[in-house]
Parts: structure tokens; sequence; C-alpha cells
């Protein structure tokens, strides 16, 4: 068999948030550009995504009158990273982070007026483009195939061509077998993290008990690459939690989506005890969860809030075992096999803080205190929800993949979920793509 050799600028290894913009920002300065892509289709982990995007200083803000900094922002995210993130990295983020959706919206995105909050903080900050993370995708690669990027699809690069410890191209096969040589000027790793490789995660995972939102293609291939390379890895071990959802699930399953977006029930463990406020900031209930007997949690409900959300035809879960169903709170904790004069003493106690408008026990702020007192009542079993994983080679601001003395490896770049120093737990909805897409273009601009 043949191996076929191409020669380009720059080449993406995987077609998702980070390579499609690199690839796009590559054509804009007039470099040939490629997509290794070992799927059929393009998008990634951005499939999946709701689209948000975080930033300040956005003329979204200005108009809405809303005061922002990109020094705020840029302090929030140290802050919440506990200092672990890399100073250099956030400030690029930062500083790039309201130009990145104008220069999205000239490439054909419609980026909503709206602008939301999310995380530990008050200010709007979070934006969110039109059909979410698929008509990110669909906009991105349309633009980049208006602009000559060369995509291949189901071709996987499979080890890097590193030539006098520069790094020189990549190595692909096709899935029909045939082998590629691709050389570059530049190789960018950004083929997501590893939440689908179970070695992996059962060996850096905090959480060991977990449904994992991450997409199935999701192998941690990006960090193996340039592992053997030479290149320093950290952060393996950053858990981007997110909330619960019920055992057995791929992660978001439509059935239990609205506990996302929703705090306004009990949440009790196998004790049949609360154990914080449920509307805490998504990794920190990742984590509180976690720390419960078994890891496990039931969200109880009843009636009006099962109407109120927007799956509400629980029927097929109920019939299944998942969901327990009863008209009175002991039954209930019977069938969910709580102990049940403590959980009944709980949820009347919840009902009471409910009613007085006062969370006495957790400080749950009363706007979203709610009385269950519409019968059915219902108990949702969860676990730990994790969005995705994070970390893998080590970065600097210019996105160069470092040794671990620091020393960048030549011709080597990542973007993306695949790289280290942005994260220690999940900072606010919309970091993901916003890294993704802004470090994808500042690979693309190191190439000469």
């Amino acid at each position: 068999m043949t191996t076929k050799k191409i020669e380009t600028d720059v080449v993406f290894v995987g077609g998702g948030s980070a390579g499609l913009s690199g690839a796009v920002r590559a054509r804009e300065l007039g470099l040939r550009a490629m997509i290794l892509e070992k799927l059929g289709s393009c998008g990634g982990d951005a499939m999946i995504a709701a689209g948000y995007w975080v930033a300040a200083e956005t003329q979204f803000q200005k108009d809405q009158g809303i005061e922002d900094s990109k020094d705020a922002l840029y302090r929030y995210f140290m802050d919440i990273s506990s200092y672990k993130a890399r100073p250099d990295l956030i400030r690029v983020l930062v500083d790039r982070s309201a130009s990145n959706l104008e220069w999205m919206q000239k490439q054909g995105l419609v980026i909503g007026k709206e602008v939301q909050t999310f995380g530990t903080t008050t200010v709007p900050r979070v934006h969110q483009n039109e059909g979410m993370g698929a008509q990110f995708v669909k906009t991105m690669k349309g633009r980049a195939e208006e602009l000559g990027v060369e995509i291949l699809l189901k071709t996987g690069a499979k080890k890097l061509i590193v030539e006098n410890g520069s790094v020189a191209g990549v190595s692909a096969e096709t899935e029909g077998g045939d082998e590629l040589e691709v050389r570059a000027k530049g190789v960018v790793l950004c083929t997501g993290g590893y939440g689908r490789n179970k070695k992996m995660v059962s060996e850096h995972q905090p959480i060991k008990k977990h449904a994992m939102v991450s997409a199935g293609w999701a192998h941690g291939d990006g960090i193996q690459m340039a592992k053997e390379a030479g290149a320093e890895i950290a952060d393996l071990n950053t858990c981007v939690g997110y909330k619960g959802d019920m055992p057995g699930t791929a992660g978001l399953s439509m059935r239990s989506f609205f506990l996302l977006m929703f705090s306004n029930y009990p949440i009790v463990n196998k004790l049949g005890e609360r154990f914080m406020d449920e509307s805490i900031w998504v990794p920190y209930f990742a984590n509180a969860l976690s720390n419960q007997p078994d890891s496990i949690g039931f969200v109880v409900i009843d009636d009006a809030m099962r109407t109120g959300n927007p799956f509400s035809d629980l029927s097929k879960e109920i019939e299944s075992g998942k969901i327990k169903k009863a008209d009175t709170f002991n039954d209930l904790a019977t069938q969910a096999r709580l102990p049940a004069d403590k959980f009944v003493a709980t949820i009347e106690q919840y009902n009471d803080f409910a009613k007085a408008g006062n969370d006495k026990e957790f400080g749950k702020p009363a706007a979203l205190l709610a009385p269950l007192a519409t019968p059915p009542f219902y108990a949702i079993e969860i676990i730990p929800l994790i969005l995705n994983t994070a970390g893998g080679p080590i970065i600097d601001k210019n996105a160069r993949v470092l040794t671990p003395d620091g020393t960048p490896i030549p011709g080597l770049y990542a973007a993306g979920n695949n790289t280290a120093g942005f994260y220690d737990s999940y900072p606010s909805t919309g970091t993901g793509l916003q890294i993704s897409s802004i470090f994808g273009q500042v690979a693309a601009e190191q190439i000469k």
C-alpha cells in the first residue's frame, strides 16, 4: 500500500470549534489550511453545545447599559480557578472575547441580543448564538469550505512526524485504510477531551461515579500525540462538573434535562437528608453530590413541578423504575428505599422553609423555594454529571505546545479541550467554545 503525500501550511487535527475557527482564520491570512476529522462530519462537542459565549465589553452589553470590563472578567476567571489557571492564557481569552463575537458575526453567525448571567458572578456576560452549537458548526464549516479549506472526513491522525526535534507534519489513515502523510509548517492539535476513554477517565477524573456528556469520539488522541512528541501534560484531573443526571444515561438525557435549568426542588441523599442549597453553581452542585453516600441524590418534585418543566412526560422512566411515584411522602420514601421518618421530616421542613420564604438550613434564595404540595410526588435518582474533561499539553499564549522545561516544540500547537491551563473547575457557561475558537485562531496566526 502506498502512502499519499500532501503539503499544506497548517493542518488542524480535529474539526470541532478550534479546528474550524482556526482554519477559517488561516485562510484569511492567506495560508493553505487542512482539517483532518476522523468522523464523517465536523463539530465534535460543539455539536451538542448550547452555543453560549462568555465575553466582556461587548457591544451587546454596552447597548443594554451593562457595566463590565475585561479586567473584571480576567479577575473572575483567576479567582474561580483559585489561581491555578495560567494568567497569560486567561489574559488572551478575555482580551479577545468580545472581538471574537464580532469576528464570528462577520463569518455569518447570528448572536442573540440577550446577555445572561451564569457562574458565581452577578454580571451578565454570557451571549448565545442562534441555533445553538449545531448552527455555529454549520456556519463555520460553510465558511471554511467557501474560503477553500480542505476538509478530510473519516481521516484520523495517527502520529506526529517529528524531525530533528521539530514537528513537520502528521501521519493519518482514512476509513478505507489508505495512509496519508501531511507535511505542514504547523500542526494544531484540537481533538477535544478524553471523556470516552474509559482508562483515562478512571485514572484521572476525581468524581468516580458520574454521567458523562462528552461526545462519544473524545478519546484523548491529541493528548497522546503531544505526549509522544515530548510535551508536558497537565490538568488531566480537572473535572468540568455540571449538576447531576440519572444513572445509566449518556448525560443530558432529555427527561432530566430540566434539572440543569431549574433549582426550585429539594434534593436528599440516601439518608433522607438535604445536604446543600440546590441552586449553587453547577460544579459545586456536582461536588456536593459526589460527597454523599454512594454519590447518590434524589430530586423530589410534585406534580406541579413536573408539568412546569419542558419534558413533563415521565411515564417511561416511572414504568422502568428509574423514577419513583407516590401519592404520599411516606410511600415515596418506601419506593425509593429511603428512611421514611427522616425523609418525611426533611420534606416537611423544606415545605415550611418554602412557605416562610426562609431556608434556615442552607440559605437557598426565597425565590427558588417552592413547597411540594400537589400529589403525586416523584423521586428522581441522580449522580454527578460531567460535561467534559479538560487538560492536556501545556501551551503558551501563542498556543505553542511546551516541553517540561518550558521550551516550545517547533511546529506544534494545540487548542481547545485537549489543553491545560484554563480550569480548576467550570467557571462559566460559554467558556469552552470561546477557548477553542480563540486559540484555534491564535495558533493559525503563528504560522509563517
